[in-house]
This record gives C-alpha cells, structure tokens and sequence, in this order.
C-alpha cells in the first residue's frame, strides 16, 4: 500500500474513489445516459481516514472488535458522513459484522439526513444497506421490493455495483428464480470489465446462485469457485462479504462430492472463525455438517441454528433446521425430524415466508404415513439421480440414449410419485423418502380360449 496517500476505495466495486468513471447505461437503471452524480467531486482520502481504514479491516476478515468499534467512529463522524461512499463503508462493516441493529439505526438516522439535505446519494445507500438488512433478516422479499425500486433510479457508487447481483439473490431466496434469473440478464457478464474484480465476484455469486436454485450444481459450484478466486486477487479473504465457500460445499454435496465439500467447508470455517461473525461461523458449520453426513452432523447442525439464531438469520435458522430434520429422517428418527420442520414452518409464517411454509409444508406431508411406499421404475430412479448430479435433460437423454421427451416424461412422473414440484426438491425427496425400483409393467397376455385345459396356463407360466 501506498504509504504517502491512499484514494479510498469502495468496498464495494473495488475502484479509486478519486478516478472512478462511472458508466453510462448501468443496469440497474436501465438508460444509456449518465448518472445525474456522475459529475459530483469524490474525495481523496488520506490513508489514515476511518474509512479506508475499515474497508482494509472487513477485507482481511480478522479483527471483527475493531471493525464494530472504527464502523461507529465513521458513521458518527461529520467529515465521513458527509460523504456517502464513507457511509457506505460504516454500513457495511456493520452488516459484514452482525451488527444489524445498529446497521438498521444508521440507515434511519441516514433517510432522516437524505431529506433534510436533499442528498439522494445518502438516501440510496441507506436503502440499499436496508434492503441487505432484510434479505439477512429472513425478508428477502421486502429486500426484493426495495432493490427493484432502486432499478428504476439512476445513481452511482456502491448502489450501481450491488443492487444488481442482490437483487437477483433475494429473488432466489424467496423463491422465485424465473424473475432471479430475468434479473440476471440485466447485470454486466462476469468479465474482466465487469465493475472491477469485486464487481465481477458478485457477479459471479449471483449467476452461482441461480444455477443452485435451478439445480445446475455443477455449474455453481464453478462459478462460487471462480468467485472465490477473483476475491483472493483482490485482497478480500472475509467470507463475510460473499460466502463463496460455504455456498460452494451445498453444492457439491447435492451431486456427492463429499471431499470437496468438506475441504471448502473445513476452509470456510478457519476463515469464519477468525473474523468471528456467528453468521460466517454457522454458516460454516452447516456446510460442514451436510458434507461429512457422519455422527457429528446432528450437533454441528444444532450449533449453527444457535448462531444464527444469535445473529438474527431468520432465514438461515429455518434453512439449517429443515436440513436438520431431513437429516433426522434419514437417520430413521421421525418424531425428530417433524419437531425440526414444525419450528420451521412456524417461524415461515411468523415471518410471511412463502417459500419455507410452501417447502415445509410438503416435506411434513412426505412424512405422513403412506398406505404404499413410494415407488419409482428402474428408468425413473435413473433419471432422477443423474437430475439431482447436475445434468441437463439433453444430457440425460444422451446418457441414457433415449429421446429428450421421455427424459421429460420420466420427471414428471417421479415429481408426481414424490409428491414434489421440481428438481430443486429431487435431492431431499430422494434422500427422505424410501424409492423402490420395479420394473415396468408388464404387458398383458392374450386371454385363453375357452377351450383352454388348465395344465396349458401352468406350462406356460412356467417356461
């Protein structure tokens, strides 16, 4: 680093504030033409400013008591609030942190400045860094309303770099990924151009997270890798900032690359616990969890649904105890597994969350005592399990060599069976509940004639 003077930059797209052009036609506001703040003087900041200083801090990822403390020191100072990238820099560190409370004071205190000033620089990051509040409270959908509001503005700065790529992630957590993925096309390819390298990482979260929730594990496995190498050349090793690892690991473990798993949940960890935020940490444990599948994954479960809970992650309490009692019911403990999923379904509707009261709801009804178990045909079975391995229905087809329609129709059928949606549900459904292959039916044999002895039926069964 420059010891005689340091252009701060923003943590969120990696650029110089000082020499930052900021591009027309950025796709979140969906025009060609310049941002009406584009022409606004940045400020250069001196290496000692608060603000470089935390941003240096959050990206090393190793001293979290500093970072509350120098976050509160730059949101309280009147040089620093004056700028909205400084501001910018505190909200961050305080949502990086865990310190969602005071991030959500700030951004009151920043709406109440924004309308006395008229600075609708400060009004946008302070409903950027709101809608991020929500989306990690277990309210992506309120996240989803606010960052499609700001679609429509045209602004610079940190909201240009992350209303793209967190809109498309609350999109995917409330379940709705045809609108995630139509989310996707607006924002830049993950090229070198792409808004710098943290530009481009978030990018590359974003497209990871669409191919997880549309059940191309493959793809977002390499995509979270990808990302997490762009981060590394940036100097940006707190998973904090993009969970790159931990998100990677479920992948992996939806098509049984266990070791894989375990090694970037093992990493993730490591890295967690030195920043020593109870979101990173449970997030970490979780992952960690699903890829061993071993006697210890029932409390390390259990761990992290206590520091969630600690951070207030609505949303990753209820994901990490549905994993819990799928688990359980793997295990063959039942009573478990339906308390597990009761909590679940009640914090969904405490919190109005569609998709976990939807999902909850149908893995309760799974677990109902059946008057047959379910069974699926030897293709079926097949098909499926090379669906939850990340292949294409093309690809199915080509492996299996039969034609894409019957590929089509074998889904189907198993969807029906299981009493599920769609891919995204195959790997728990598959794990859950007992498949049985049999075979197909068997084509009916042609009546006897009436003249027919009884020895001929025997002989024939027999041969």
């Amino acid at each position: 680093m420059d010891r005689r003077r340091k252009a701060h930059r923003s943590p969120v797209d990696g650029h110089s504030a000082t020499a930052r052009p900021v591009r027309a036609g950025t796709p979140w506001s969906g025009t060609t033409q310049a941002a009406p703040h584009a022409a606004e003087p940045r400020t250069a900041v001196e290496e000692g400013c608060l603000a470089a200083r935390i941003t240096d801090l959050v990206d090393a990822g190793t001293d979290r008591v500093a970072v509350l403390q120098l976050a509160e020191d730059v949101l309280m100072s009147p040089d620093c609030a004056a700028d909205a990238e400084c501001t910018w820099a505190g909200l961050l560190a305080l949502i990086c942190a865990d310190n969602l409370v005071a991030a959500a004071e700030h951004c009151d205190r920043l709406d109440r400045r924004s309308q006395e000033v008229g600075s609708g620089r400060h009004g946008g990051v302070a409903r950027l860094a709101r809608a991020r509040i929500d989306m990690l409270s277990g309210r992506p959908a309120d996240a989803a309303r606010t960052l499609t509001s700001l679609l429509g503005q045209e602004a610079a700065g940190p909201v240009a770099s992350l209303v793209g790529p967190w809109l498309v992630e609350a999109l995917v957590q409330s379940g709705d990924v045809d609108r995630a993925r139509e989310a996707l096309r607006g924002i830049d390819p993950p090229g070198p151009g792409a808004g710098g390298a943290l530009g481009r990482a978030h990018a590359l979260a974003a497209r990871a997270a669409v191919h997880l929730a549309a059940g191309r594990f493959n793809h977002a496995v390499d995509d979270y890798r990808s990302c997490g190498r762009v981060l590394g050349s940036a100097g940006v090793h707190n998973p904090a900032v993009i969970p790159w690892r931990a998100t990677a690991a479920l992948g992996a473990v939806a098509v049984r690359r266990f070791d894989l798993a375990a090694v970037l949940a093992e990493e993730d960890l490591a890295a967690a616990r030195r920043w020593g935020a109870p979101r990173a940490v449970g997030r970490a444990l979780r992952a960690l969890a699903l890829a061993r599948r071993d006697s210890r994954s029932v409390a390390l479960l259990g761990e992290a649904a206590e520091l969630f809970d600690l951070a207030r992650a609505t949303d990753e309490v209820m994901r990490t105890l549905f994993d819990l009692g799928l688990l359980h019911a793997e295990r063959g403990d039942v009573p478990a597994c339906r308390g597990a999923l009761e909590v679940v379904g009640e914090l969904a509707r405490v919190h109005d969350n569609g998709l976990w009261r939807d999902r909850t709801a149908a893995a309760l009804a799974r677990l109902a005592p059946r008057a047959e178990p379910v069974q699926l045909t030897e293709q079926e079975l097949r098909t499926a399990r090379l669906a939850v391995t990340g292949y294409t229905n093309r690809q199915i087809a080509e492996t299996m060599n039969v034609q894409q329609r019957t590929v089509e129709f074998h889904l189907s059928s198993t969807y029906r069976k299981l009493g599920i949606s769609g891919r995204r549900e195959l790997p728990e459904s598959l794990g859950t509940v007992v498949c049985r292959p049999v075979p197909p039916p068997r084509r009916p044999s042609a009546p006897a004639s009436r003249g027919a002895r009884p020895t001929a039926d025997r002989t024939n069964a027999g041969r």
